[in-house]
């Protein structure tokens, strides 16, 4: 089985409209706890930090419970299904809010304030042409691909659950493996054909992973089956076979290759979680770690949104004056923080910062910070280092650890910049 790799979004551009990729270590899993709760929870894998952001019941969005199962769609559209896998509602993850709202079908307008949600994108647009994200690998790379949301309505509750592989749609059922499509994502001849039997197998849900493989639930045996294409033929090897693993159901991976799994039993999670290691560069092996409890009950399915960024602006978060207890030292300062660790990165802090008139901050250092000013207004006399310089609009500053460096407002205008910290840095 050939070597495969995963792809790391690159960073953004920083204007004073702020765009930023998160940490791809920052997730938002969301889990059917029940048929009448989803539960979200963040995980940042760099402090192995899981905490639950949030939970949503029947009065949050009224109709769409009782759920039987969920699934993320392109745009981080929460789909919910009752049993009968009849859909109940569509919901949204906001990343500004950090929560679910209910999707009314209004992707919005890409001019207005909160843009327009991707759930169709124009691919006529030459930046998504020249992707290999929406056109060479588009059917086996993401997991939100359109040939699996068409098959998906098109078969309703005929299957448990469908996969892609290689442009390849398949759908599971009992103990057998459909295969629905051709590799160009053509329904095939007669509708379907049987891809791959595992006897004894109760088959519940299916994930495709970042390297190629697709992982299937079985909760008769209480394992996750491993299938992948060879010569176009779907082959079973290395099932992954884990105490965490009671009752499997519903399981997605993170963009950064680890995988969530709801387990009907909760003994002794009630999701398990398992990372993946490269081995002899041609095998990922599973190593457990330490699940997610839901109050000692099971779980129905769990579902991973893709990792988000957002536009801000002063439009949206004002600009605010700081008090002498808040400022810790800064004089004249007015600030507001577009991004923290606390919501989406991973150690970024970015802010937009004012002085007034007179403003200034004492000289000091930062034994495990760095930061960067982009001077966007007014004039500065600043020190940094073993020199000072007067700086202005389109000046950036840098200073690394342990490099003194103040400032003080030079004239009577503001003076305004976009400030960049990564904080918690070691030798």
């Amino acid at each position: 089985m050939p070597t495969r790799y995963l792809r790391i979004p690159l960073l953004g551009s920083l204007l004073l409209l702020v765009t930023l990729l998160p940490g791809l270590a920052t997730e938002r899993i969301f889990i059917l706890k029940n048929e009448g709760e989803i539960v979200q929870y963040k995980i940042r894998d760099k402090q192995d930090e899981v905490k639950q952001v949030a939970s949503y019941s029947d009065q949050d969005f009224p109709g769409v419970f009782p759920a039987a199962s969920i699934s993320m769609k392109r745009g981080n559209i929460l789909s919910v299904y009752d049993r009968q896998r009849h859909l109940t509602g569509r919901l949204v993850y906001d990343p500004a809010a950090d929560r679910l709202k209910l999707y009314d079908g209004n992707p919005g307008d890409r001019a207005g304030l909160s843009g327009r949600l991707l759930e169709d994108p124009n691919l006529d647009e030459i930046f998504r042409q020249r992707s290999h994200m929406y056109f060479k690998d588009w059917n086996s790379a993401p997991r939100r691909g359109p040939v699996k949301d068409k098959f998906g309505k098109m078969t309703g509750s005929t299957y448990r659950d469908i996969f892609v592989l290689q442009g390849r749609v398949f759908g599971i059922s009992g103990d057998h493996v459909y295969q629905l499509t051709d590799k160009s994502g053509e329904s095939l001849t007669g509708g379907s054909r049987t891809a791959l039997v595992l006897p004894g197998a109760d088959l519940t849900g299916a994930a495709e992973s970042p390297w190629g493989e697709a992982f299937i639930a079985d909760a008769a045996t209480d394992q996750l089956h491993r299938v992948f294409l060879m010569e176009g033929e779907l082959v079973a090897e290395n099932p992954v076979k884990n105490p965490t693993l009671k009752s499997p159901s519903g399981l997605d991976f993170t963009a950064s290759g680890e995988l969530f799994v709801a387990n009907g039993t909760a003994s002794p999670h009630a999701v398990s979680r398992l990372k993946f290691n490269l081995s002899g560069f041609t095998r990922w092996w599973p190593r457990a770690r330490k699940g997610l409890d839901l109050d000692g009950s099971g779980a129905l399915d769990v579902a991973v949104a893709e990792p988000v960024g957002y536009v801000i602006s002063e439009k949206t978060h004002p600009i605010q004056q700081l008090s002498a207890e808040a400022a810790g030292g800064h004089y004249g300062i007015s600030q507001v923080t577009f991004l923290a660790p606390e919501i989406n990165s991973e150690s970024a802090i970015i802010a937009l910062v004012e002085y007034g008139p007179g403003g200034n901050t004492p000289v000091h250092y930062h034994p495990n910070m760095e930061q960067i000013e982009i001077v966007l207004e007014g004039k500065a006399l600043w020190e940094v280092g073993e020199f000072e310089r007067e700086v202005g609009p389109g000046d950036v500053i840098f200073t690394p650890r342990f490099v003194k460096h103040g400032y003080k407002v030079l004239g009577d205008k503001p003076f305004k910049f976009l400030q960049l910290e990564w904080r918690n840095i070691e030798d």
